[in-house]
């Protein structure tokens, strides 16, 4: 049985009283809604939840014009038995806000989390996470590897950290029980600077030999085999049942830079056969504002030699661009090796039929296209990722949409599925004092109706540094996100003038758009954009131009900017 907590939704228009068939209706409705509650919440589901940094849409089902067929089998069978949201947006294509707004179900603006170094308790309010709303109903909640950003911005030396705690942090001690569960190991395969004994290491990739793993483990190992000991002790326990459920959470870090993977994920992709991106040069018409200079790939010791400034049309060479996009899909690769090791080890302990399986990346990435790279913008290389939510019984063969949809949408549809839990909306205006909201959606419409447009649009956005009144534009790719350090700080938009990128995807008379404008941030209304003060608009037409080489904003129908920009300035935050 299928249902959704919409069905309680009646109307009555034009003020009339509502008429014998109205109340009919209503009571009808009322009756299903009840059965539906008894129907969802009756037994409750485990949750297995997986999250991927710094993946695309970069998968054996689907993938980017101009790359190969991923081999990518274990993924690509778990979308064939789940709600595939192919057209998902992120709401800021960065670590840490895309976390945090995944997790709270708020927007950043709200959560006021745009960097990598604060923490939503701190900057934004002491909102209810998706692990914290399973714990407090009756779930065990354990988390491994990355699923909240690490250190300082989940709370690491906060106030919540006991004194001489061996572990603090991963929003401790809201989210978990027992202690998390970071791989040993990360510190030496994540370092930008050459380490002693370690051939490769501060490069921004390596094909890792048996030899070498067998002697230091890379990280995603590490955390595969404690999500399959973890599975097993839960087994053992006598969790997963209806009674005592679970909600596992397992972060896997590549393919986030280096793309350090075994050697024989590598061997998938004959490097003969890897091929340039087609569109190396920036998007037409591009404001500067819109590009980052890549920092994040820049600060790896083989990178940095090559003196690349990152601006606009400098590229890097040829060979170059081919390894990175190599490494890249061995590095997806190993991590869909991962993935199915743990699913099997869920289906050889019997809880495939009784367990929600989510998987979302946690934003795009460029992997060359327009000369760009990393994440840090709005194009939709960037904001779209995979997300996908298997539920035993609803999605046994598969559904796949492409209408807008936002990963905030998450909370809702897992409690809902799950638990059986209805998260209430966020009211319009500021809900920094509301524990417990979302400005998400339900999704489970979707799957017995694909095309169901539960919203009219999909918003992302991205910080950059202020632009000045009478600032050159051609000096605005300067302002692009600061080459990440080892030591992140708070971003100009909390307490300074900066600039927002708002930016929509949606459909226009069956086409679909992305349309973005970069405005004032904090200059006239703290917290809040200045419309009036626009320093770059886009405007993609994907039917036509999917890989968004043309900005068309400056030619297109002023009926369908108008209606655009509007739709923007609708957003629920703004």
């Amino acid at each position: 049985l299928f249902c959704s907590f919409q069905t309680l939704q009646i109307h009555f228009f034009h003020f009339d009283l509502p008429t014998v068939a109205d109340l009919t209706m209503l009571a009808f409705r009322i009756a299903v809604a009840a059965t539906c509650v008894l129907a969802v919440s009756a037994t409750k589901k485990n949750v297995l939840f997986f999250a991927v940094d710094d993946l695309r849409v970069q998968l054996g089902v689907d993938h980017v014009p101009g790359t190969p067929k991923m081999s990518t089998p274990n993924l690509d069978k778990l979308i064939g038995e789940s709600l595939f949201l192919r057209s998902a947006q992120v709401q800021q294509a960065v670590c840490s806000p895309t976390r945090t707004s995944i997790l709270t179900s708020r927007y950043p603006d709200t959560t006021r989390v745009w960097d990598l170094y604060s923490y939503f308790r701190k900057v934004g309010g002491n909102f209810t996470t998706i692990p914290q709303l399973f714990r407090e109903n009756g779930y065990r909640t354990l988390g491994m590897g990355k699923i909240f950003h690490p250190g300082h911005a989940s709370g690491q030396g906060g106030p919540y950290c006991k004194p001489g705690a061996a572990w603090c942090g991963d929003d401790y001690p809201f989210s978990w029980d027992g202690t998390y569960f970071h791989p040993p190991n990360l510190a030496y395969w994540s370092s930008k600077n050459v380490e002693p004994g370690c051939d490769g290491c501060g490069n921004s990739w390596i094909a890792v030999t048996p030899e070498q793993e067998a002697k230091m483990p890379l990280p995603d190992t590490q955390t595969k085999e404690y999500a399959i000991e973890t599975l097993k002790n839960l087994s053992r326990d006598g969790f997963g049942t209806s009674d005592k459920p679970f909600f596992v959470a397992v972060g896997f870090h590549k393919p986030h830079l280096p793309f350090n993977s075994p050697a024989k994920f590598f061997d998938l992709y004959p490097q003969s056969e890897i091929e340039l991106p087609g569109d190396q040069e920036p998007p037409k018409d591009m404001p500067p504002i819109a590009w980052s200079n890549w920092g994040e790939l820049q600060a790896y010791v083989d990178i940095h030699a090559l003196n690349n400034s990152g601006q606009p049309g400098e590229l890097l060479p040829p060979t170059v661009v081919k390894d990175l996009r190599r490494a890249y899909y061995a590095s997806v690769s190993y991590t869909d090796d991962n993935v199915g090791q743990v699913m099997s080890t869920l289906e050889q302990l019997g809880f495939a039929d009784n367990t929600i399986v989510s998987f979302w990346g946690d934003h795009g990435w460029q992997l060359g296209e327009h000369g760009e790279w990393c994440k840090h913008t709005n194009f939709n290389l960037a904001t779209n990722a995979p997300m996908f939510i298997r539920i035993p019984g609803l999605t046994d063969n598969g559904v796949m949409t492409t209408t807008p949809t936002e990963y905030l949408d998450l909370m809702p549809t897992l409690a809902e599925a799950a638990a059986g839990i209805t998260v209430p909306p966020c009211p319009e205006g500021n809900t920094s004092g509301i524990q417990l909201c979302t400005h998400g959606t339900s999704l489970l419409p979707l799957i017995t109706d694909n095309a169901t447009a539960i919203r009219k649009a999909a918003y992302s956005q991205y910080p950059r540094g202020y632009v000045k009144p009478g600032q050159p534009a051609a000096m605005a790719f300067e302002l692009a996100e600061l080459q990440v350090s080892s030591t992140p700080g708070p971003s100009s938009c909390l307490e300074n003038k900066c600039t927002m990128g708002y930016s929509l995807l949606t459909f226009v008379n069956g086409k679909e758009y992305r349309y973005t404008e970069w405005v004032d941030f904090n200059t006239v209304t703290f917290g809040k954009p200045n419309w009036a003060r626009n320093v770059g608009t886009e405007l993609y037409d994907h039917s036509v131009d999917p890989l968004e080489n043309f900005n068309v904003a400056s030619s297109a129908d002023p009926s369908l900017l108008s209606e655009l920009s509007a739709l923007l300035r609708a957003h629920p935050t703004a």
